[in-house]
């Protein structure tokens, strides 16, 4: 296995360089407005790699080695403007597969890039994209994971996920790459099968636990593969965890088939007739696997004709493999003859006998108009073709609520139906909810995984698909509403979708709508909504917007946001009374923004989760001016870039936000901790004599300044220090600038921790003290106290 080094240094954001975007206040430049809808005005990301704008990340992947094999300059060593051109197109793969850069592309263009994206170009060889590169995108048993895809699916408790974590840089990830393949055909319908590449995602791995290359892991239990990397081996591990009944019948189970209908087993059997010394007899491991791929609709079972002679002569044999659905016109010993004792050739054809999926035919007017049902109805709309997708029957054993009813729907039959929910691309699968209202669904892929979780999502779900009545309808409520505006062709926007049915789970006492402007462009125009997703928190005269994809807890605090905002809009009379003429010891943070500036826009949720964050902090308070409607506070007050942050503490001049920093909350924090009064004290060479001399304990954070999780730590840090405030004092030592106090302490990765107990008889400490190995505050806190407990015992035994 490949294990993962322990690094000193994270990977780097460039604090210290990010152009800061200017606008001037006097004429904001028409063009901003343009751009958040125009994105054509440079090369387009999307055409440039020639995919659709809803391609996912395997997609994307795709198509740029496509273009890596031909376009590379190592294939193209005369063509003097290859290096560019191949630049230019591993700058849009970049983009595209960074979830929040691309948000930002989909929304304001490449000028929404220009405040925290720079793009390190140190693209690989024709080689390593020859060989190396995306090495499960070409299998459709495998499904390729991103962070958004794994936090929505794996964690799922119902279902049985192998995830095979490797890095496109490990050499033994590539020699298992042949065996996962064959393991996933193997296992493919009864377990799902997944690989995540940590070089593209480390963080996500790091929070499986994952500390080597390659890691097969298997959830929800979460327990690590460690045997030998064998398929056979891989295969009887995996099984262990698969769900799958097989009965043994006897003699005495023979009322079962004599009955044509039981309360205990409804479903039809697949039943495997065995002899002692027959040959024609499946495996227990292809029993299992069958049991598991037909769960729900299909008993499998197996027979022992050496004991069980009454119930092999009822069904007229004594080996092989057969299907039985037991009604009034199938008799025992008509049953099906399966003759294959392949797995997937079984499963294949148990499938064809089972039952199709009902069409649905004058229910179908009823349920549609219906206000409120008795049920839901999940109905799969066709244009009249038949299709052979077999896989759909096992939606009756997935949608596993019974207040779920599956059916099939003839557009062709129930045009004005159709045309009313605006159906044109088929097949479309709508679920007709029981507390009314109806919701569709837009995923690319028609998997029964994804139909069966959007159905049972949609149908505990509130959330409501708007049409233009019931849209005018809510705003003119005055109800409190979460709108969301969105088009089915946009990712970020069919994530959104699935976060916004969990929301009831976080939220109370709020309505929750969709609003499709791809159908109803008109509306959302005059609505202003020009960048998608785009929520609208709506409560009488009082809203909130937010563009684009949040996850369900930060849907959560927007709203909680907009109900107590922690933000205060600022006219000029409330700059003069809350600012100008504020007392000593209160200090502000302001924000000076203009409606139709992109990089404003993206400031926003940062801001509020600063302020979020720092509202224990009761004497800093957080404020917003908005330039275009206030525009002579603004140049009175000499604001001539947007966004401009500034501080107003107490007893000084106001201070700038460093325009090369970036505009995340984290880094905002930091800065801004530099002017509050802090528990944690500074420390250069000064540490030696001011710690190792001191007899009471110490604590000490020893960073840089270039090193993202050293500037992640800074607030826990703080945080501790008032947590333990008069037990433990606290300091810091930059590293960058005394790296000599660093070296004789032996610290070699940042950010570092150490405790320091005290010095004892006046003898000075050793220098490296206790290690804390956790950036966790209640553990670093845990810790701290059992050693202020052992240095107590200590005292008291010398005593």
């Amino acid at each position: 296995m490949d294990t993962i080094q322990s690094v000193g240094v994270s990977r780097i954001p460039q604090l210290w360089s990010v152009e800061l975007q200017v606008f001037n206040v006097e004429s904001p430049p028409t063009h901003i407005e343009k751009r958040v809808v125009n994105m054509d005005s440079g090369e387009d990301f999307y055409r440039l790699l020639g995919i659709s704008r809803e391609a996912d990340n395997k997609a994307i992947r795709r198509a740029f080695k496509k273009l890596a094999l031909i376009k590379h300059p190592d294939k193209n060593p005369n063509d003097k403007n290859a290096q560019k051109e191949f630049v230019n197109i591993y700058r849009a793969y970049e983009v595209l597969m960074d979830e929040e850069l691309r948000r930002k592309y989909d929304q304001y263009g490449e000028e929404g890039l220009s405040d925290n994206f720079r793009g390190n170009y140190q693209y690989q060889s024709w080689q390593f994209y020859k060989d190396n590169f995306g090495i499960y995108d070409e299998d459709k048993e495998i499904v390729t994971l991103s962070r958004s895809d794994f936090e929505r699916t794996v964690s799922e408790p119902d279902e049985i996920w192998f995830i095979n974590f490797y890095s496109t840089y490990c050499s033994h990830c590539h020699q298992l790459a042949p065996i996962w393949r064959k393991f996933a055909q193997e296992m493919e319908g009864v377990l799902r099968v997944g690989a995540v590449n940590c070089a593209e995602d480390p963080m996500l791995c790091h929070s499986q636990g994952v500390m080597g290359y390659p890691s097969l892991v298997i959830y929800p239990h979460r327990h690590f593969f460690r045997g030998e990397r064998q398929l056979k081996q891989i295969v009887a591990f995996a099984m262990e965890y698969v769900i799958g009944v097989v009965l043994q019948l006897t003699d005495s189970d023979i009322d079962l088939f004599k009955i044509k209908k039981n309360g205990k087993y409804t479903h039809g059997w697949l039943l495997d007739f065995c002899e002692q010394w027959s040959n024609d007899c499946l495996s227990e491991l292809n029993r299992k696997k069958l049991a598991a791929n037909l769960h729900g609709l299909v008993n499998v079972a197996k027979v022992n004709c050496d004991e069980s002679l009454e119930l092999c002569t009822l069904f007229g044999r004594k080996s092989g493999v057969i299907y039985f659905h037991p009604n009034d016109k199938n008799k025992p010993s008509e049953a099906w003859t399966i003759n294959s004792l392949d797995f997937k050739e079984i499963a294949a054809t148990v499938l064809s006998y089972v039952p199709d999926l009902p069409y649905i035919d004058k229910m179908l007017e009823k349920i549609v108009e219906a206000q409120i049902r008795d049920r839901s109805f999940l109905i799969r709309f066709d244009s009249g073709e038949m299709d052979n997708n077999i896989e759909l029957k096992k939606l009756l054993a997935k949608v596993t609520t019974s207040e779920i009813e599956v059916y099939l729907a003839d557009c062709s039959k129930t045009k004005d139906i159709c045309e009313n929910l605006k159906l044109t691309k088929f097949p479309k699968w709508v679920l007709f909810k029981k507390q009314g209202s109806y919701e569709i669904y837009h995923g690319k892929m028609e998997t029964v995984h994804d139909i069966a979780r959007f159905a049972t999502e949609s149908h505990s779900s509130p959330l409501v698909t708007l049409t233009p009545e019931t849209y005018a309808s809510a705003i003119d409520s005055g109800d409190e509403w979460l709108i969301d505006y969105y088009v089915p062709w946009c990712p970020p926007c069919l994530r959104l979708l699935g976060e916004l049915r969990r929301l009831h789970n976080y939220v109370e006492n709020i309505k929750i709508g969709t609003f499709n402007c791809d159908q109803h462009g008109d509306i959302c125009k005059k609505a202003n909504i020009n960048a998608y997703p785009n929520i609208l928190w709506r409560s009488g005269d009082r809203y909130s917007a937010r563009t684009g994809y949040l996850d369900v807890s930060a849907i959560a605090e927007f709203i909680e946001d907009a109900r107590n905002p922690i933000v205060v809009n600022l006219s000029p009379s409330d700059f003069d009374s809350l600012i100008l003429d504020r007392k000593q010891d209160i200090v502000w943070l302001v924000d000076f923004y203009a409606p139709w500036c992109g990089p404003c826009n993206q400031l926003v949720p940062e801001y509020k989760k600063l302020a979020r964050n720092m509202r224990m902090k009761e004497f800093i308070h957080f404020g917003m001016v908005d330039c275009d409607q206030h525009r002579h506070l603004c140049i009175n007050l000499g604001i001539q870039s947007y966004p401009t942050i500034r501080l107003y503490s107490s007893g000084s001049n106001a201070i700038d936000y460093p325009s090369n920093w970036w505009r995340d909350h984290r880094s905002m924090e930091v800065w801004l901790r530099n002017y509050l009064p802090s528990k944690v004290i500074v420390m250069g060479n000064d540490f030696f004599a001011k710690v190792l001399n001191d007899d009471a304990p110490w604590l000490v954070d020893f960073f840089v300044t270039w090193c993202s999780h050293c500037i992640e730590f800074v607030p826990v840090f703080e945080h501790i220090a008032e947590i333990l405030e008069g037990r433990v004092k606290f300091a810091k030592v930059d590293c960058g600038l005394w790296p000599n106090v660093c070296q004789n302490v032996g610290v070699t990765v940042y950010p570092t921790v150490r405790f320091y107990s005290g010095s004892r008889d006046n003898h000075i400490q050793i220098a490296n003290g206790v290690h804390i190995e956790s950036q966790n505050a209640d553990t670093i806190i845990h810790q701290v106290e059992k050693e202020l407990t052992k240095t107590d015992l200590l005292y008291k035994t010398e005593l």
